[in-house]
């Protein structure tokens, strides 16, 4: 488990330090513990994606569906494990509806909020959990997915999501978010979703429309890796904080084990690209995914779409590397998809293709490059 030294203030999840090499697209991870005395570090090669966006024909379009709800036996926080036992196990094409949790109870408490405002589910979600750290990652799962081996790719379908509770927070932290020297003290706030407007009130008329997606889905890392802390994104997924990822988005994870172990938290009610303070409109999540499992299409990164654009992302902890990262896989899809010459597909991105800063608070940078599906006639 995580400890409490490891653990920031980012809702109780400590940070990594993932440090990439873009050119080999290799990888060290670096854990602290015990405020950093002892280091450990793990390498894995992810090879150059052979696989393109095109991987929707393939898709199943019925299956089972599963309901999985946050409890003590169906959660755990704040990092991602290959060893993790799976607490669902569904077919390639299964749906599952998911409730996702974010507000331990005496967090709120301590905020004054008096018992009776915050909701019972909360108190069934949090039960034994003994700290007061607000658990933005309240990592639902794992779900075991029957058929996916490594080097597969697992598709995960957004096919709905919205927020749940009327309860969310925020907060910043000293020596963290985009401005650190600007707020060296910390400071938190609770904030009230009125889930008929769909709405929240920041302050008389400022009224801010929600926007509600999972901050956090991931997959078990490389059993190499040992357990890694979802902070920071990485390969598997993870924190990747992209609020494109809303319904009727697609993502793609490489599969690193055997069954490759989905999880998902980090409701957010609404954020802004970069997440500039530390933290969006943290809440409760309710909505159904899709799973499918590609056999023997690798990727190296995450890569989604949306209904009107194909994504490529990159993390890294110098901003310019993500970026490459993230242009490299844009690049390198475009060729292998669509016929151009690495030449024109790289003018081709110059001319249509937007990077935007995902988050840049998280231990890591995230890129993720945007290029419109609309200019691809075939």
């Amino acid at each position: 488990m995580v400890t409490s030294e490891e653990r920031q203030d980012d809702g109780g999840i400590a940070e990594g330090r993932p440090v990439y090499n873009d050119d080999s697209l290799e990888f060290h991870v670096k854990k602290s513990r015990a405020k950093g005395a002892i280091m450990k570090r793990y390498a894995v090669v992810i090879f150059a994606s052979i696989l393109g966006f095109g991987m929707r024909a393939d898709a199943q379009t019925s299956g089972k569906v599963h309901e999985l709800k946050s409890s003590p036996t169906t959660v755990h926080r704040g990092f991602y494990d290959a060893t993790l036992k799976p607490v669902l196990t569904i077919n390639s094409g299964d749906t599952v509806r998911v409730w996702t949790t974010t507000g331990n109870p005496r967090y709120f408490e301590n905020l004054g909020v008096p018992k009776e405002k915050i909701p019972a589910e909360l108190y069934a979600a949090f039960e034994g959990v003994q700290d007061a750290e607000r658990g933005d990652h309240t990592l639902i799962g794992p779900m075991y997915v029957n058929g996916a081996e490594p080097g597969d790719t697992l598709e995960i379908k957004i096919l709905a999501v919205d927020v749940w509770l009327p309860i969310a927070a925020q907060s910043f932290r000293p020596n963290r978010g985009v401005l650190p020297e600007d707020f060296p003290y910390a400071k938190d706030r609770v904030l009230w979703i009125d889930l008929n407007k769909k709405s929240i009130e920041y302050a008389p008329g400022v009224v801010v429309p929600v926007k509600p997606f999972w901050g956090d889905i991931g997959v078990a890392p490389p059993p190499q890796m040992g357990r890694v802390i979802s902070g920071p994104p990485n390969i598997n997924g993870g924190n990747m904080d992209n609020h494109d990822l809303g319904a009727g988005s697609t993502l793609y994870l490489p599969v690193h084990v055997p069954g490759a172990l989905l999880s998902l938290s980090d409701g957010h009610a609404v954020q802004g690209d970069g997440e500039v303070c530390l933290a969006a409109v943290e809440t409760s999540l309710k909505g159904e995914i899709q799973v499918i499992v590609h056999k023997g299409k690798r990727i190296g990164w995450p890569r989604a779409e949306t209904p009107t654009h194909y994504m490529t992302m990159g993390f890294n902890e110098d901003l310019n590397q993500a970026a490459k990262i993230a242009t490299r896989e844009m690049l390198n899809f475009i060729v292998e998809t669509k016929g151009l010459s690495r030449e024109d597909a790289y003018m081709l991105m110059s001319a249509t293709m937007d990077l935007v800063v995902t988050q840049a608070v998280d231990g890591v940078k995230g890129i993720h490059a945007l290029i419109p599906k609309s200019i691809f006639q075939k």
